[in-house]
């Protein structure tokens, strides 16, 4: 074994320490062509990171749109508006903004949705892409918010890109039908029906909206085309029965009815329908028995009730008439068919206290009612056509029914003022009126009060001579 000396030793050390030092300058660039330069680095990471950032965006739109399918709008809603905050553009302009719209429809947000969806379409106008499913949730939130001159123009665009769209026509007929524009509503359900004649419910709308416009004809044919396709509505068969009523064909409308009652026979409107011609045809045991059948399904108003009473009445069944009579006064005391045919069956019956205490509700009541009125203006108009006996049988008429009534009061004592040498009437009218006036007729206040203070030297007079002819 050979030893080296330290002298020897340390000489290839400084040797092999200066080929390391010299090595880069000698391979001339190998090792610098492993290392990017500072501008090709930052090359490199812009084109590296415009790769990712698409496909970061692609998938957040994703994650967005499948938010949206779960449900989570609220979710949809706060990323959306993250989203905006930077500049979108183009097709995720249109993207997130249709999202964020339809996200706060779901929300019950329309208004902010339509700001959104103006967004939306805003971008696709200027991408000169479709925005006919923008223009669709438009129309749907202007409906929401009963803006209809809008949502007619949303569907509108819609109609105008897709004529054949029938979703479209029928929102567009129904936003003129519920904004009352009948007839547009009218020509809108025609394109409908001659589209698909099958489909009852547009031939109901289009019975309505030629009813609307007074073509009865027109509807009463709308509405049996909509019964043939569906017999189970009641809406439609309570509609054309009714325009068969009025046309005085009863016949027609009992079979309407009876036709729907196969297929809804537990809906109390069928049967109340049923009950009512019935009893405009006098078949009067058939028309209780819907009555009943009318109570038994839900109806416990007080008509149902009083007619079934005023059918014992008729038929001289008094002591049966008296529990339908008083279920019927029980929910509504103020009819006054009610009290009177109590009244009567009682009368019947020989219970005459009871029957004199219904008369004189019924009394009371007709008397509050419009005819104290009616005798009253029938006063004025005999007054100034000047058949004063008249006028005064009709102002006395009235206050038998009212004998507080203070209009009245004041022109029987105007009519004996002006038209009767004899004032003492006069005063004593407007004594009375002034007795029953609250307050609430100033001007003929002043004025009964003025005429008395006036009458006085005369009903001085009128009374002395009155005095001095007494034997």
């Amino acid at each position: 074994m050979r030893f080296f000396s330290i002298p020897v030793l340390f000489a290839i050390l400084l040797s092999v320490l200066g080929c390391a030092g010299t090595a880069p300058e000698e391979t001339g660039g190998t090792a610098a062509g492993s290392v990017p330069r500072p501008s090709e680095r930052a090359s490199a990471d812009s084109s590296g990171q415009a790769e990712p950032s698409g496909k970061k965006r692609e998938v957040g739109l994703g994650a967005l749109r499948a938010a949206y399918v779960d449900g989570d709008y609220e979710t949809v809603v706060r990323r959306a508006r993250v989203w905006r905050r930077d500049s979108l553009e183009g097709t995720e302009a249109i993207s997130v903004n249709t999202l964020l719209g339809r996200a706060q429809q779901a929300r019950g947000r329309d208004a902010s949705a339509i700001r959104a969806l103006r967004r939306a379409r805003v971008a696709a106008s200027e991408r000169r892409v479709s925005s006919v499913a923008i223009d669709r949730a438009l129309g749907e939130s202007y409906v929401a918010l009963y803006r209809w001159p809008q949502a007619a123009s949303a569907f509108r665009r819609v109609l105008d890109a897709e004529p054949q769209d029938r979703a479209a026509r029928h929102a567009l007929a129904e936003v003129y039908r519920r904004s009352r524009q009948w007839g547009a509503a009218l020509r809108q359900y025609r394109h409908l029906v001659q589209a698909d004649s099958s489909n009852g419910q547009w031939w109901s709308r289009l019975g309505q909206c030629a009813l609307q416009q007074g073509m009865t004809k027109r509807a009463r044919r709308h509405f049996a085309n909509a019964h043939e396709r569906l017999p189970q509505s009641t809406e439609v068969a309570l509609s054309l029965s009714r325009l068969h009523r009025a046309q005085g064909d009863l016949e027609a409308a009992r079979r309407v009815v009876d036709e729907s009652l196969k297929h809804q026979a537990g809906d109390p409107r069928l049967w109340r329908r049923r009950a009512d011609l019935a009893f405009e045809r006098n078949e009067l045991d058939r028309a209780r028995r819907a009555y009943r059948q009318t109570i038994a399904t839900g109806d416990s108003s007080a008509t149902a009730y009083r007619r079934i009473g005023l059918i014992d009445v008729q038929r001289q069944e008094y002591a049966r008439a008296l529990s339908p009579l008083q279920q019927s006064r029980n929910r509504d005391s103020t009819h006054t068919r009610t009290t009177l045919y109590l009244g009567i069956a009682f009368l019947k019956l020989d219970s005459l206290q009871r029957a004199a205490t219904h008369f004189r509700r019924t009394v009371e009541r007709e008397a509050r009612g419009p005819i104290t009125r009616a005798l009253e203006q029938l006063g004025t108009a005999q007054s100034r056509r000047g058949a004063v006996t008249e006028a005064v049988e009709a102002y006395k008429t009235a206050l038998r029914l009212q004998p507080a009534r203070a209009p009245v009061l004041f022109h029987l004592a105007t009519t004996y003022d002006e038209q009767y040498r004899d004032k003492r009437p006069a005063a004593r009218y407007y004594r009375r009126f002034l007795e029953v006036e609250a307050g609430g007729l100033p001007q003929l206040r002043r004025y009964a009060e003025r005429r008395l203070d006036a009458l006085r030297p005369t009903l001085h007079m009128q009374e002395g001579d009155a005095t001095s002819a007494l034997p």
